[in-house]
């Protein structure tokens, strides 16, 4: 008898790392699954649907405005139990599935463990070792971890974290980081050659003869009181560097939103300040990136698959493979650093170089686990 799943996806990132995952079990001809939108990024989530060509089974709404994250968590929490309450005569799930840290994937956790039911923790084991850097998602991942069944680990160091912890090893499975299935899916199709831009921004300022691009990003809350650095940094570089063009898509967080937008950024000819890209455009900017210089997890991850260095905007990362081989350096969010590293960090990618975060088959690892 199939076992039913349940996929529970709050944001982006988690949408673009569990689409493998759904897509494997389609090309299975396995049907047996629902998918769950919590609404933590709805707005950001809505083109990312059709782009995956997912449509969620049930949607909730735990984002309300000028809530804290004692709010979020709470909400979270009683909106999936509510929901699992509600659909189990119909559809009862053998196992929920979440991916990453955030608020969605620990409240997934908990309400997975109150009703007994077995958790699959897609990225597992990631660890700053810090509880502050990333806020509040390392907390998240740690607590998600105490009653997760299947521990989805994408690498070998974040096996070991979870063996630090006392998780049994029988519960670990070290499978690759799904987003690079994500990736492959998209590169091994020319899709990301032969996309268009669906931003008007980028669609008539970029030419993409070289690889001329800077791309920025820079959302995280332990970032956000330190931006006027990141944004000096960009300021100054960009006079300098007259030849390249910094693109950044601003994070809809007020704290981020205002203070780049009111910032002098807007006035520079190779700056261009946009919205929050479509995964496809993201990617084509990345491909043609010269550097990337971001806080994100995921731009850390996709952009050895495009031999892309990253300067990390944080002090430390539980994402430390790309920096261990020297393609990516931590360098937080000191104006003097960023500028400094930008124009001497150029590390050497060689001719058989793999992205250190998978080789595109943990999906297929997955399934044949759960499954």
């Amino acid at each position: 008898m199939e076992k039913k799943i349940l996929f529970i996806i709050g944001t982006r990132p988690e949408l673009i790392k569990l689409f493998p995952l759904i897509n494997q079990l389609r090309v299975n001809g396995y049907s047996n699954y629902k998918v769950v939108s919590t609404g933590q990024h709805k707005d950001l989530l809505e083109s990312y649907w059709r782009v995956f060509n997912i449509q969620p089974d049930y949607q909730l709404d735990i984002i309300k405005a000028d809530q804290n994250l004692t709010q979020l968590t709470a909400r979270a929490i009683i909106a999936i139990d509510s929901l699992i309450g509600k659909i189990k005569d119909s559809f009862s799930p053998d196992v929920i599935i979440s991916q990453g840290d955030t608020t969605t994937v620990m409240a997934s956790s908990m309400v997975s463990f109150y009703h007994n039911i077995p958790f699959a923790h897609i990225e597992a084991g990631l660890r700053s070792f810090n509880l502050q850097h990333p806020f509040p998602e390392e907390f998240n991942r740690k607590v998600a971890s105490i009653s997760t069944k299947y521990h989805f680990a994408p690498t070998e160091i974040s096996k070991d974290n979870l063996l630090m912890e006392n998780v049994p090893m029988e519960n670990i499975h070290v499978v690759g980081n799904t987003v690079i299935d994500t990736l492959n899916y998209f590169i091994s199709s020319n899709t990301i050659d032969n996309y268009v831009f669906s931003n008007k921004q980028l669609k008539t300022n970029l030419t993409l003869e070289t690889n001329n691009l800077v791309l920025i990003t820079c959302h995280r809350r332990e970032n956000h009181k330190d931006l006027n650095q990141l944004i000096e940094a960009i300021n100054e570089l960009s006079q300098k560097n007259p030849d390249l063009v910094f693109i950044w898509p601003v994070h809809p967080n007020p704290n981020v939103k205002v203070a780049v937008k009111s910032s002098s950024l807007l006035k520079k000819n190779n700056i261009i300040i946009t919205e929050p890209l479509e995964y496809l455009d993201l990617l084509k900017v990345l491909k043609h990136a010269k550097i990337a210089i971001s806080d994100s997890g995921g731009i850390q991850e996709e952009a050895p698959s495009f031999k892309v260095p990253v300067l990390i905007l944080r002090e430390t990362t539980e994402r430390p493979e790309a920096v261990n081989i020297g393609v990516s350096m931590l360098i937080g969010m000191d104006k003097e650093k960023i500028i400094t590293n930008f124009n001497t960090f150029r590390p050497k990618f060689p001719n058989d170089f793999t992205n250190p975060y998978g080789n595109g088959k943990a999906a297929e690892s997955i399934v044949n686990i759960i499954c």
